[in-house]
């Protein structure tokens, strides 16, 4: 029960003691009694969460509810005259002292109208402190329960399932691993329901792992209800004879640890330790293990990929869609049927396969529920609501995945609460969930080590999440290294236990309009404080407009699931979403729609995030100067340029500002002013050409990511510049290049091609695209400390470079994975890729290289390639000999002539092609004859 809001709103309060002291003059002591009241609230509500006591647990919510609210109220009122504050004390010259000075009165009338304001919540919340700690101490009442549930959850190693499906290939894999002297210790990890324990009861029971280790063998299942003790003892029992069992009845934990080390010392030992949660129970047991003669072997299985050492981890995934169809069917289906309704019951079956996410626990319980029904009507009712349907089947799927939940530790509950507000199955961007949690304050200021940034904070979290396989995450390969991630994903269960776990705490409510039969309540909303409401052309102005407003809501996420012609008026008055009404947002995102921003946007004075991504909008209103609190600002539009007045620079607190298509008006001209943004990080400018001032980045003093168009000889010497400085905390640049001469028979371009170099130089320097026309161009020569983070080069422009070792300096690139030479001729009409070159290369595109006539690849060059792209290479004659020394090659793609092609056929007339025999352990080939 403990409350995802409160922690929430104590992060805000602890946030604004921080940043805001100067402002909280005269209210600091009411506003940390507030916090010292909410904090003692929270550590209760802490311990509530462990106590099951039906009968209590009703009022409790009730009484969450109501801390809820006054959370949320004491959060608003601090933000709120925070910002009254900083507004009266803006400016310096003389008038506005004069204006200053008349305000203090009214100043100190808001300071005792604050103060009451705060004092009249803090009673409230003493009020139900001491109700919340009568009904202390918790779980008294419900301890037989736990102990049922914790019984429950007991593994044993003589349980072995009927039905097994799909884990042949892993089963091979870990015993082998088993029978390997080089790894001691080996962990299978994975989220709850996958198999894990089946696994190792196969493993446990194989007959290789039996015949090496024999009778000395242990079963221990852990679970949450850790005793370093009891463990010890239910191993000893399983390896020593029935004489010396007696022995350890009154063993201590060193007297145990000692005896097991004896055991395992005399003789080969496997053991199986089930169901472990945390690393230090994995610490407090492995002092008892002799591993280094070689004599054990450990296998533990567990949820978290931390527990446990890294040598030798094994992730356990879900199954195959054919697997799981197999899974249900054994189950389901245990009689023969004809093959019409067979066929027909497949088809139904594998949809509910997938609605079950593929999780093995998930299908074995629904499976025991079709069992009892043979008729397709039958299943398809079941196909209909498979969610009910699990639910049915005694919870033991829900059961499982709420303990994965229940051990989160507090801070990271709300993060994985908040991952409901996106589409079912969609790949969630990294780097938007970073900003969306840190506009919800669920990114502590007090985590931040030295030189990191919320941002930095935030992946920990999603890698914490990542690691107890609550979120599944991805990393594209050529990315940065300072992109841990860059998107992740729910499982379909997972995001399941999500939304109702959401809904339940009052954190979040999904409104998905798109699904059939779905409505829009109003009731279900008012309570939540965070709104996500996915629609698409069905859908139209007025449905939005006639439902109400939610007082409460820190967060509105309208997304367009599937692109409607409908425009959505968005904060006027009357409307569902008039901002007079909703003066406690703090995330207001509106994506891919058409939509007509109100300028009573400027009234929303809490607002750290607002988005427009994909969408169409015509004007941003003047009015945002007043979003004082604003960190995010997304205007990457679909289709339509959008009008900003250039003003972005007044919003001192802006920390992250996105763009592509954007028309600058006002007085102040026609590139955004970003001078003065001493906070400002992330700049992301998708435009053809930038924005911005170009000589206003070096001003931007605490800039971490840039991406941006460098035009013109100026723009790429200030650029080069700033990127040479050793004081800079740039982490990536991704940058553009165009407009500029490197004619090298030019004196006056010798500064341009210095200024290239240093550039080159620089570890911030992560994806370059060159991109002009050049002649005699001369490409630097490269030298240690170059390019030493570059991931992603391009190489495009009619011209052509002197360099005949261009190829041989990109190859000492030693980060480079993604390289693309477009419409560049070769003076040279050769290209070599020596032995050593491109170590960490996976993407080669080769386009319109018209003078090139032979490549030459010797063994050992590019030993990661995966991707190679061969487009209109008109003069190339064959592919080079050496790829077929290139194993990791997955993907081959030509548009070329006929002839070139026919050279990579698998058959032609009959024959192979010439040059088949090269690309013969290439999985997939895709040959386009260029007409």
């Amino acid at each position: 029960m403990a409350s995802p809001a409160i922690q929430v709103c104590l992060q805000t309060i602890r946030d604004l003691l921080v940043e805001e002291t100067r402002f909280l003059y005269g209210v600091s002591d009411a506003v940390e009694k507030v916090e010292r009241e909410l904090n003692t609230i929270h550590c209760i509500l802490m311990d509530a969460d462990k106590w099951q006591d039906k009968h209590k647990t009703a009022i409790l919510r009730d009484w969450t509810a109501q801390l809820n609210e006054l959370a949320s109220r004491a959060e608003y009122v601090l933000e709120k005259y925070a910002v009254e504050v900083t507004s009266r004390r803006r400016g310096g010259n003389l008038i506005e002292k004069v204006k200053r000075f008349s305000c203090i009165l009214g100043e100190c009338s808001t300071v005792h109208q604050i103060g009451e304001e705060i004092e009249a919540i803090r009673s409230s919340l003493t009020v139900l402190t001491g109700k919340l700690q009568v009904m202390a101490p918790w779980g008294s009442s419900s301890s037989s329960r736990e102990d049922q549930q914790h019984l429950l959850r007991i593994t044993f190693k003589h349980v072995v399932k009927q039905h097994f499906v799909g884990m042949e290939k892993d089963i091979e894999s870990l015993v082998s691993l088993v029978k390997d002297k080089s790894n001691p210790v080996i962990s299978i990890y994975g989220m709850g329901g996958l198999g894990k324990t089946t696994l190792a009861r196969k493993i446990y029971h194989h007959e290789d792992v039996i015949r090496v280790f024999g009778k000395a063998r242990a079963w221990v299942c852990v679970t949450q209800q850790f005793q370093a003790t009891v463990v010890l003892r239910q191993i000893l029992k399983q390896l020593l004879p029935d004489e010396e069992k007696e022995q350890i009845s009154n063993m201590e934990y060193s007297e145990l640890v000692d005896k097991l080390h004896d055991v395992q010392m005399q003789k080969k030992c496997f053991v199986v330790i089930d169901d472990i949660w945390e690393s230090d129970h994995w610490s407090i047991l492995e002092r008892a293990f002799a591993m280094e003669n070689g004599q054990c072997k450990i296998l533990l299985t567990t949820r978290y990929e931390t527990v446990g050492p890294r040598e030798c981890l094994y992730k356990l995934h879900c199954l195959t869609k054919d697997q799981g169809w197999e899974l249900l069917q054994k189950i389901a289906l245990p009689r023969e049927l004809n093959t019409k309704q067979s066929s027909v019951l497949e088809a139904i079956g594998r949809q509910m396969v997938q609605k079950c996410g593929r999780l093995p626990l998930a299908i074995t319980v629904l499976g025991g529920i079709l069992r009892e029904k043979s008729t397709p009507s039958e299943w398809q009712k079941v196909n209909e609501d498979v969610d009910s349907y699990l639910k049915r089947g005694n919870e033991k799927v829900k059961q499982v995945l709420d303990l994965s939940y229940n051990a989160l530790p507090y801070n990271l509950k709300p993060c994985f609460l908040y991952l409901g507000c996106f589409p079912e199955d969609e790949e969630i961007d990294a780097g938007r969930l970073y900003l969306l949690w840190m506009a919800d304050s669920l990114i502590p200021y007090e985590e931040k080590g030295k030189n990191e940034t919320l941002r930095d904070v935030a992946e920990r979290y999603l890698s914490e999440l990542a690691s107890r396989c609550m979120v599944q995450v991805q990393k594209d390969e050529y990315s940065s290294a300072y992109n841990k991630f860059t998107s992740c994903r729910l499982h379909d269960l997972m995001r399941d236990l999500c939304l109702s776990k959401g809904q339940e705490k009052g954190f979040l409510k999904l409104v998905d309009l798109c699904k059939q039969q779905a409505k829009y309540d109003s009731t279900c909303v008012d309570t939540a404080s965070r709104l996500a409401i996915h629609y698409n052309r069905d859908h139209s102005d007025e449905y939005f407009n006639r439902r109400g407003v939610v007082k409460n809501l820190r967060s509105l996420l309208l997304v367009n699931e599937g692109w409607s012609n409908v425009v959505l008026k968005i904060g006027s008055k009357g409307c569902g979403t008039d901002f007079n009404k909703l003066k406690r947002l703090r995330t207001l995102a509106l994506e891919s729609g058409e939509f007509v921003l109100s300028k009573e946007v400027g009234k929303l004075i809490h607002l750290r995030y607002l988005s427009l991504f994909g969408s169409i909008v015509v004007e941003l209103p003047l009015s945002i100067t007043n979003l004082t609190y604003l960190q995010t600002l997304d205007l990457r539009m679909m289709l339509n340029f959008i009008n900003v007045s250039n003003v972005i620079f007044k919003m001192k607190r802006l920390k992250h500002l996105f763009l592509n298509q954007i028309q600058v008006i006002g007085d102040y001209g026609d590139k955004l002013i970003l001078n003065g943004l001493e906070e400002f990080e992330t700049l992301h400018d998708e435009s053809f050409t930038s924005c911005v001032h170009i000589s206003d980045i070096p001003r931007l003093t605490n800039l971490r990511y840039l991406k941006t168009d460098v035009s013109g000889k100026d723009e790429l010497s200030i650029i080069a510049n700033y990127m040479s400085s050793e004081n800079i905390l740039l982490r990536e640049a991704h940058l553009q290049i165009s407009r500029c001469d490197f004619n090298s028979e030019e004196p006056s371009n010798n500064n341009n091609n210095n200024n290239l170099k240093n550039m080159l130089m620089s570890p911030s320097l992560t994806t370059l695209v060159l991109s002009t026309s050049f002649i005699n161009f001369i490409f630097p020569r490269y030298q240690r400390g170059m390019c030493t983070n570059l991931v992603n080069f391009t190489l495009r422009g009619r011209g052509r470079t002197e360099r005949d070792d261009l190829m041989e300096i990109l190859g000492q690139f030693p980060t480079l994975k993604k390289l693309t030479l477009y419409a560049t001729v070769f003076l040279n009409r050769e290209m070599k890729c020596l032995a050593t070159s491109f170590p960490q290369l996976k993407y080669l595109t080769l386009t319109e290289l018209h003078n090139l006539e032979r490549w030459v690849v010797d063994k050992g060059a590019m030993p990661n390639l995966s991707r190679l792209r061969i487009y209109s290479c008109d003069g190339l004659e064959m592919i080079p000999d050496g790829l077929q020394f290139i194993t990791t090659l997955q993907e081959l793609e030509t548009y070329m002539a006929k002839e070139f092609n026919d050279r990579l056929r698998e058959e032609v007339n009959g024959q192979p092609g010439q040059d088949y025999h090269k690309l013969r352990h290439v999985p997939s080939i895709l040959l386009k004859d260029r007409q």
